[in-house]
């Protein structure tokens, strides 16, 4: 090679948590976006990478936007941090910033930024002088819409651009193909029913929510025009159910139950609509390799008043086991700031888990006259 990237094996592995990997005769699926795969808040991180059902936040975007016109608030807005892969680099970073605002009882609009630095690179010669030094990133900016259907049931919509620079700026050398920043758009639609049961003069909420997120255009690097080497995004499906049970003032308990799967096909030719069909029969090991792309997260929350949470989740992939782990966090409130963290700890022993020891920081402000719907 004439050109060593002393940091390609970051990118290698974060484009490798995108992926399902393979089992007997599987194929790698491959993805575009690795920041689309890392969960961006606290609060999902800490019940196990759950969101689709769970009680309406204003991070919401990430995982159903249709949540946010159930939410307790008029408006919100809040920032994370996530020092990603510290074991590889100290340098790799997510930060997400998101927010909404209820138009009406009926209506609410959301918007969110996500900006993930992948370090920095130093691109060498054969004789090891650096020829230039590059930092790589991705970038998401969201707009969405949500409407309230009647007094439990809600949908909504999202619109994304997208950016993905791994290279640092177009480059091309004699040996390594082509790479410049590839660019796309791409749509969630989400649906989301919470209602109350009363039992014992205490109310609860029973919901469900059900997303697709990331449905769009193919990310191409290369710009090869003769050769297609294009990646889906890595569209995902949620299926999630949950329940919010009140024991008086002080005490409450949220329970959510979490089913997703990516829409992406084993064969990178095929047309987005036409890929996210395949992806439901197209394993090579039969109806056994299908259930094998079904990931699940299981999360609970238990609250004390309006001042402490705290949260426990497990999230099992069964193709991967880079992504089996516990989860742990805690939310602090007063009056209208949140602070929300959370603690990964892999489950599977055996070898070095750059996930491990992961932490996630939210900060939240929420305004507006608490209402319960």
């Amino acid at each position: 090679m004439k050109i060593l990237v002393r940091l390609l094996p970051i990118i290698a592995f974060l484009l490798m948590l995108n992926e399902a990997r393979p089992q007997t005769n599987e194929i790698n699926i491959r993805t575009a976006m690795p920041l689309l795969g890392v969960t961006p808040d606290a609060r999902a991180s800490g019940m196990g990478d759950v969101g689709a059902a769970t009680s309406p936040t204003t991070n919401d975007m990430a995982w159903n936007c249709a949540k946010y016109v159930f939410n307790e608030y008029e408006m919100g807005v809040s920032l994370s941090y996530i020092p990603w892969l510290r074991s590889i680099g100290s340098n790799i970073n997510l930060v997400y910033m998101a927010g909404f605002y209820k138009l009406d009882d009926r209506q609410a609009i959301g918007a969110s930024i996500r900006f993930f630095s992948l370090g920095s690179l130093k691109f060498l010669d054969p004789t090891a002088q650096p020829i230039r030094d590059a930092n790589p990133y991705e970038l998401t900016v969201d707009l969405s819409y949500s409407l309230r259907l009647g007094d439990f049931f809600s949908l909504g919509t999202a619109f994304r651009y997208l950016r993905s620079d791994l290279s640092g700026g177009n480059y091309s050398s004699e040996t390594i193909m082509p790479m410049s920043p590839a660019n796309g758009v791409a749509a969630d639609v989400g649906f989301y029913y919470t209602q109350p049961v009363e039992r014992g003069g205490l109310v609860s909420n029973l919901s469900a929510g059900l997303s697709i997120t990331n449905i769009g255009t193919k990310m191409d690097y290369s710009n090869d025009q003769v050769n297609d080497r294009s990646l889906f995004l890595p569209t995902t499906l949620r299926l999630a159910g949950g329940m919010a049970m009140d024991f008086g003032y002080y005490h409450g308990l949220n329970l959510s139950l979490e089913f997703s799967k990516y829409l992406v096909p084993f064969d990178d030719a095929v047309s987005v609509p036409l890929g996210m069909v395949q992806s439901f029969y197209d394993s090579p090991d039969g109806f056994s390799g299908e259930l094998k792309k079904i990931m699940i997260g299981v999360g609970g929350e238990y609250q004390y008043a309006d001042l402490l949470n705290l949260r426990a989740g497990f999230y099992y992939d069964p193709k991967n086991p880079q992504h089996r782990y516990a989860t742990l966090g805690f939310g602090l409130i007063y009056t209208m700031f949140t602070l929300d963290l959370s603690y990964l700890m892999p489950v599977v022993s055996g070898f070095s888990n750059p996930l491990a020891n992961t932490i996630r920081v939210t900060l939240g402000v929420n305004i507006g006259e608490l209402s319960r719907y």
